[in-house]
């Protein structure tokens, strides 16, 4: 169905599914939304070994929620709750997540005002980042310009959120890959 890339085939365990499951441990409650899901990534090989969470899988494309409503019958999970929408224009109206999780959607400044209305108080919004990106900026470090790091830090007050960014080795991948777990910061 071209969901994935036809190169990403022979590394489809590393690569997809097991970069999908290195978030479980920074999951919090029992309600997770994966925004632009595209294949069911990260949602449900994390739906499939975590039953005791329920999962909202979110993209726009109806082509992308049709096979995850096949995927989800062929699989049997109770657990999945699939949505067709493009939040950006057509918002969930009350639904609150306590994890919101996004891989490959937006970077994690862009994507925290569109889905900071669906987190519950205590919630945390969870983006995957790039391996490349962290990984040039390590060995190139005196290249980065001081000034990314002063707006991500200006972007976070703004903003109201704080972050961290966590590694992840993932088996069969050379490079780690980073999670930026956000959360919103405690009015005084």
């Amino acid at each position: 169905m071209n969901l994935i890339s036809r190169r990403d085939i022979n590394r489809l365990l590393p690569r997809h599914l097991l970069d999908s499951l290195s978030v479980l441990p920074h999951i919090i409650g029992s309600s997770v939304l994966d925004v632009g899901t595209g294949p069911g990534l990260p949602g449900m090989p994390l739906a499939i070994v975590d039953s005791n969470r329920m999962y909202t899988l979110c993209d726009r494309m109806a082509k992308r929620i049709r096979f995850l409503h096949m995927a989800s019958r062929e699989l049997q999970t109770s657990n999945v709750s699939l949505e067709e929408r493009n939040l950006a224009k057509e918002p969930f109206v009350e639904q609150r997540f306590d994890t919101i999780l996004a891989r490959g959607v937006a970077p994690a400044a862009a994507l925290w005002p569109m889905v900071e209305p669906y987190l519950e108080l205590g919630g945390r919004v969870i983006v995957f980042e790039s391996a490349q990106v962290e990984a040039l900026e390590d060995t190139a470090e005196s290249e980065v310009p001081e000034q990314d790091t002063l707006s991500d830090a200006l972007d976070e007050i703004a903003l109201g959120y704080s972050s961290e960014k966590i590694s992840c080795l993932i088996p069969g991948l050379e490079q780690p890959h980073f999670l930026c777990i956000l959360q919103r910061k405690d009015k005084d």
